[in-house]
């Protein structure tokens, strides 16, 4: 039986949960010159900022751990103006999806450096610990699992739940998503890498960052008071992947087959047709991204899906590019898409795309 999204709370750029999905579908941004950062092109002779999507009410003068949880803190805030954090079941699982700490530039001690399963712990149950100090909620619930595999993270974690609730540990997951690539920490080194949209860069990622916490539970324990007027969601399907091309700086790109495998088989499983495909992607702006999509795009063509009609969604416009946080961010706009009735699939796909190889299709629906 699929799970149901009891709850969802945001953090990002434009808002939370239905501010920001709000503004995402409004086609807003709020792109700003960086306070850390600015750039000269080739024959420039004036550094310009760098543009960046940051929740700038938020994390404004944090950085490192603190960013991550000040970003935590309001989605958690966000979530609990929908359920009580409080009063979550004694066998709800936690599964955190959070940055490697060396990539976002936390300093660290040097053995928790050489060690990265350990310092993606460390990093993790830090800044939950942390968030739920300030938020003044107890844990009362069950185990902590971390993931930390770049975009396809949260996707993991929500595979784990599922999986958790499949085989009856637990009744219900609290999955949580955080991440930011605007901290004064990491901005220089994605600059240095060339990542980074600017004048002499255009097919570079515009950062940002973002927060999410979702409750999922079974459908039996889901309380009608909580719902509201707007319709339940059900978690579908989650489908992982991974393409073992190595595409940034190789001589061929990924050629979108392991990302269209993911969604087929994703669809399956929800037993969704596919004549009307909404597809909702982490693409940011880079190039080896916009190649793998427009493959992508072609396999699902040779598939006949989408053949009655295709929207492509593309978060990142909005909120930046927001790593970890990317597929939990989706997520949120999918659900809030069949939650407004204005999805134009009744099964929107969600994907997700590591750097490393790993790749992800989530599936959502309205509860039956």
């Amino acid at each position: 039986m699929a799970p149901w999204i009891q709850a969802l709370g945001m953090s990002s750029p434009l808002g939370t949960l239905v501010q920001g999905c709000a503004a995402i579908r409004a086609g807003l941004s709020r792109a700003r010159p960086s306070l850390y950062l600015s750039h000269a092109g080739e024959g420039e002779s004036l550094a310009q900022p760098v543009m960046t999507c940051e929740a700038s009410s938020v994390t404004l003068g944090f950085s490192n751990v603190g960013r991550l949880v000040a970003l935590l803190v309001e989605a958690l805030e966000d979530l609990s103006g929908r359920v009580s954090l409080s009063a979550m079941p004694a066998d709800t699982l936690l599964f955190v999806a959070m940055p490697d700490p060396v990539e976002r530039g936390i300093p660290l001690s040097p053995e928790l450096e050489a060690d990265e399963s350990r310092r993606c712990q460390a990093l993790g149950r830090r800044v939950m610990e942390r968030a739920l100090e300030v938020m003044g909620v107890k844990w009362r619930g069950g185990a902590w699992h971390f993931f930390s595999v770049g975009h396809t993270s949260f996707a993991q974690a929500l595979k784990a739940a599922m999986e958790a609730m499949a085989e009856r540990r637990c009744g219900n997951c609290l999955v949580i998503a955080v991440d930011s690539l605007c901290g004064p920490d990491v901005l220089p080194e994605f600059s240095v890498q060339r990542r980074l949209k600017t004048s002499d860069t255009p097919t570079g990622f515009v950062p940002g960052e973002g927060g999410v916490a979702l409750w999922l539970c079974e459908r039996s324990s889901a309380s009608g008071a909580l719902l509201g007027s707007e319709p339940q969601v059900a978690l579908r399907a989650v489908v992982l992947g991974a393409d073992v091309a190595r595409f940034r700086g190789a001589e061929l790109p990924p050629d979108g087959r392991a990302l269209a495998a993911c969604v087929t088989s994703a669809l399956r499983m929800a037993g969704a047709d596919g004549r009307r495909l909404v597809l909702v992607g982490d693409h940011n702006g880079e190039e080896y991204r916009a190649r793998e999509w427009g493959m992508l795009l072609m396999h699902l063509n040779s598939e006949r899906l989408g053949e009655e009609s295709r929207v492509s969604w593309f978060p990142a416009q909005g909120f930046g590019d927001t790593g970890v946080a990317s597929g939990a961010l989706g997520l949120c706009v999918a659900v809030r898409s069949l939650q407004r009735r204005y999805s134009p699939s009744p099964t929107p796909v969600v994907l997700s795309a590591s750097d490393e190889g790993a790749r992800a299709a989530m599936v959502v629906s309205v509860a039956t």
